[in-house]
């Protein structure tokens, strides 16, 4: 019987989508599958078209029903009970604890752009000879000073001193530049005309600063950052005067990528004698090139004469390797996060030998695994948890500002802080819930005894391996601090428990 006009386009349609949904189903079900639900959805098109229901209403009811055919149709492929079994259970496994861990860790690195903080903290020195530089730097808070009395010492200093064979002296501070973006937040540094030249480097673009640049022009250099994001690069910004301070200076050069000195947030240097004539001595300081044969301690000594004989300004003046400076950040970061693994892997120790792992009855396979599980799996969740506080935070900065805000360090540092406690603690409190043998995630929760009868707490909870290998008890109150978690292992008895009986297919 042809059906009336007026739904034969919905049968055709529907039709259409059956036959696409049916492509899931296996080949010897395939028409017989089929035939029911185009007999359900032919009969329904022609009851709502006689009885005048069909409408909007009616045709998205329909519309929902036969895309729960593709659902359907899925099922009779693939064994719903098993999948959904397979769906509770293996998030339970090792595997997938650390496969999630790697995801969430390669996701970060391509979202940081490859973690170009770390890369370059990591890339040698961009300097000549680095381990002849040396810096003098001051450690006295909230003491501030003119910044022209230090470069005007710093040349004096330069011509007495028997140690350093060449001196430069900096001075930061926060100011806005003008760019293609519009007027930017930025910290700038105000260094000796021969900085560049003590440290040994080179332009990108442009040149960089030589001597009388502080008296014959108001000129600055940038750094590659802030060439990027503020002039997209552009190589016709060297010669480019900008508007920064209270006048205009010209762009004379732009620093290399890798460069970095002190604080990687700095992004403009200039020479200019007007540009901060007050800052604080901890924002100040000098770089030195040693001379052959001098080591820190004869520099320290003889710097340490000069600058007390400056004046009480110069108070707790000490000279460090620049190398050890630059590098004193990531150090730092690796050494915290030695220490939480180190930590962690104590605690844990502590906690199986009052019990648990102790006491258990487990092969040296079974302890290998289980010890090899908890450091691969702390030691990913403390490699995100740096990658997360170092590259993040300056993504953020430079989306939202433009820059890499001044703040950015202090973020980093506290974010990495407390990321790392949250990690080890989850993976400390992740193992201690896992199956001794299989390092499955314990289900089953159960708590024992009657909660009235022990002043309103239960007597204790036990988890049980979802695979029968044994039970877990956590007592609720502790007789003394030796007492710990108890493993007890399941016999033979116990297996029949926690066989699966297979499952037919629809």
């Amino acid at each position: 019987m042809k059906p009336p006009s007026p739904i034969r386009a919905l049968l055709w349609q529907s039709s259409l989508l059956l036959r696409m949904a049916s492509f899931l189903v296996p080949k010897a079900q395939r028409e017989e599958w089929y035939r029911e639900w185009h007999a359900e959805v032919w009969h329904w098109i022609h009851f709502l078209h006689e009885s005048g229901r069909l409408g909007a209403t009616t045709k998205l009811e329909l519309a929902k029903h036969l895309w729960g055919a593709f659902s359907d149709a899925a099922w009779r492929r693939w064994n719903r009970e098993k999948f959904e079994r397979a769906l509770r259970e293996k998030p339970r496994t090792a595997r997938f604890c650390v496969s999630a861990i790697w995801v969430v860790l390669l996701v970060i690195l391509i979202a940081s752009g490859f973690a170009p903080s770390i890369r370059s903290s990591l890339s040698p020195l961009p300097f000549s000879q680095p381990d002849k530089l040396a810096q003098l730097s001051f450690h006295a808070n909230y003491v501030h000073y003119p910044a022209d009395t230090l470069f005007r010492l710093v040349t004096e200093w330069q011509a007495q001193s028997k140690t350093a064979q060449a001196l430069a002296g900096y001075s930061w501070d926060t100011t806005s530049i003008s760019t293609d973006r519009g007027a930017l937040p930025v910290i700038t540094a105000r260094i000796s005309s021969n900085f560049f030249e003590v440290l040994g480097n080179t332009a990108q673009a442009g040149r960089l600063f030589r001597s009388g640049d502080e008296h014959e022009c108001r000129c600055i250099v940038i750094s590659y950052d802030l060439w990027d994001i503020g002039f997209h690069r552009n190589p016709s910004v060297v010669g480019r005067r900008v508007e920064y301070y209270d006048g205009d200076s010209k762009i004379i050069g732009v620093l290399p990528r890798n460069f970095r000195f002190i604080s990687p947030e700095i992004s403009v240097w200039a020479v200019q004698s007007n540009v901060s004539k007050l800052n604080f001595a901890t924002r100040t300081g000098a770089v030195l090139r040693l001379r052959p044969g001098v080591s820190l301690d004869s520099a320290s000594t003889e710097f340490r004469k000069l600058t007390n004989d400056a004046g009480f300004r110069f108070v707790e003046a000490e000279i460090t390797s620049l190398k050890s400076t630059v590098r004193q950040g990531m150090q730092m970061y690796v050494g915290f996060t030695l220490l939480a693994l180190a930590g962690s892997a104590l605690l844990l120790i502590g906690r199986f030998t009052r019990g648990g792992l102790a006491k258990a009855n487990l092969s040296s396979r079974d302890r290998l695994r289980w010890w090899a599980f908890f450091a691969l799996k702390t030691i990913l969740l403390l490699a995100l948890c740096s990658i997360l506080s170092l590259e993040i935070p300056r993504r953020i900065s430079l989306a939202f500002t433009g820059i890499v805000s001044p703040m950015t360090g202090p973020a980093s540092t506290w974010l990495f802080l407390v990321s790392t406690i949250l990690a080890v603690t989850w993976s400390f409190r992740d193992q201690t819930r896992r199956c001794r043998i299989c390092l499955k995630r314990l289900g089953h929760e159960v708590y024992v005894g009657v909660s009235s009868y022990l002043l309103l707490e239960w007597w204790g909870t036990e988890l049980v391996c979802p695979v029968g290998h044994g039970m877990l008890h956590v007592a609720e109150m502790k007789a003394s601090w030796l007492e710990g978690d108890e493993w007890i292992p399941l016999d033979e008895s116990w297996k029949q428990l926690f066989v699966e009986e297979p499952l037919n297919r629809q």
